[in-house]
């Protein structure tokens, strides 16, 4: 009895089964994808299904490989090396010496290029003596005076100073690329050339960005700088220019109108300051340039026959009712482009600072010569133009009556002639 009742409480205690219906499980853990699931409820079937292939663990199975000989793999001939003859270290170190020896030779004789055609070069560590001194030497007025050499910096400084046929004595550079730039420009010999790296150029350098090369020329004396084309019959006096921009600017006008020759009265800026050298832009190897001339030594230095004009922003403006002639003092004064410069044989421009103007000393050399005042119409409410303006203005205005009368004179012999 006890038994029975047992196996009702069984039957009734246990949990009935889901009834699932149409719904397919899938097994988790499956990573293939089956071509068909087969499931007990369903109606039977005939599905096509691919028979895999059953690899079978008899351990019989494996006694045939283990009968079979295995017959071991015989390594590749490799080809045969040829012997290379090895050179001996005596060899190899006395030819070491003899490169060394012959470049240490080159450098002893200044010469530039080696025999493969390559610049021959220095390599400096850094804060060497030899640069710092020659550095700071260039870097002081006198001491430049006194070894009569100048420092320029860049690779186009540089080339306008070869071409000018300007000797150069060194050149200190950090990339050996920016000797490409000089090298049809270099002579043979008489350089010296110093690799050292570019944060020690920056700390010499006046510029911002520094382009990483400076070139060390012996200063050009007037009677040697050579003119690449024929100068004009027109020379120009700078009376107290003390700003470097101007007195850069100036001398690139003049090399640029085609002036002969350029004084510098005493009282001027250094000629060789690096503000001038940078805003001239090369004129300084282009243009015979007097420095710190003493107005008694002016008269010399001029053509005998030239005519003084002075371009004097404090002169009156001009009347027309007056024949376009104001007397002022013993110089009288005229519009710029009121004269007839090619009437002259020679001419003489005065050009005075913006700050201090037009000295005594400029009108006591016009009056001697019969001088002419010159002067620059402006608008009302403008005073004066900048120096470096004012000379283009007038030196360029120089320079077209002169080339338009030969250019007359020229054609009328022509005809001439043709006749």
């Amino acid at each position: 009895m006890s038994r029975a009742l047992n196996l009702i409480s069984q039957i009734v205690l246990q949990k009935p089964q889901p009834s699932f219906g149409s719904v397919r499980l899938y097994a988790r853990w499956m990573n293939r994808n089956p071509a068909k699931v087969l499931l007990p409820f369903e109606p039977e079937s005939k599905p096509n299904l691919k028979k895999e292939k059953v690899i079978s663990l008899d351990p019989s199975s494996f006694k045939k490989f283990e009968d079979k000989p295995q017959v071991p793999k015989q390594p590749e001939k490799a080809a045969p090396k040829v012997a290379q003859p090895q050179k001996k270290p005596k060899e190899i170190k006395s030819k070491r010496d003899e490169v060394l020896k012959k470049r240490l030779f080159y450098l002893s004789q200044k010469k530039v290029f080696d025999d493969n055609n390559d610049i021959i070069f220095e390599k400096l560590k850094e804060n060497d003596g030899r640069i710092s001194n020659l550095l700071v030497k260039l870097k002081s007025k006198k001491d430049r005076q006194r070894m009569g050499q100048v420092l320029v910096e860049g690779w186009r400084m540089i080339v306008d100073g070869l071409e000018a046929k300007c000797k150069l004595n060194y050149v200190i550079f950090s990339q050996t690329e920016d000797l490409n730039n000089l090298r049809p420009f270099l002579p043979k010999t008489g350089v010296v050339f110093y690799k050292i790296p570019y944060k020690e150029i920056k700390l010499w350098s006046d510029l911002e960005t520094s382009p990483g090369i400076f070139g060390v020329f012996e200063m050009p004396k007037p009677e040697n700088v050579k003119q690449l084309s024929k100068p004009l019959p027109f020379s120009l006096i700078c009376d107290n220019i003390r700003v470097p921009g101007n007195l850069g600017a100036i001398l690139r006008v003049a090399v640029g109108s085609g002036c002969g020759k350029v004084l510098l009265s005493k009282g001027c800026v250094d000629l060789w300051d690096p503000k001038v050298i940078r805003s001239a832009a090369g004129a300084h190897f282009r243009l015979p340039i007097h420095s710190s001339v003493e107005w008694e030594e002016m008269p010399k230095l001029l053509e005998e026959d030239t005519s003084i004009f002075i371009a004097d922003s404090n002169a009156r403006v001009y009347e027309e009712t007056s024949d376009n002639l104001v007397e002022d003092g013993d110089i009288p004064v005229l519009p710029y482009y009121g004269v007839q410069f090619p009437s002259f044989k020679h001419v003489t421009l005065i050009i005075g600072g913006e700050t201090e103007g037009i000295s005594e000393n400029s009108y006591e050399l016009a009056a001697q010569k019969n001088g002419l005042r010159l002067n620059i119409p402006l608008q009302r409410g403008v005073d004066s133009l900048n120096t470096g303006m004012a000379l283009s203005v007038i030196a360029f205005e120089i320079r077209r009556q002169l080339i338009e009368a030969w250019t007359k004179a020229k054609n009328d012999r022509i005809a001439a002639h043709a006749t």
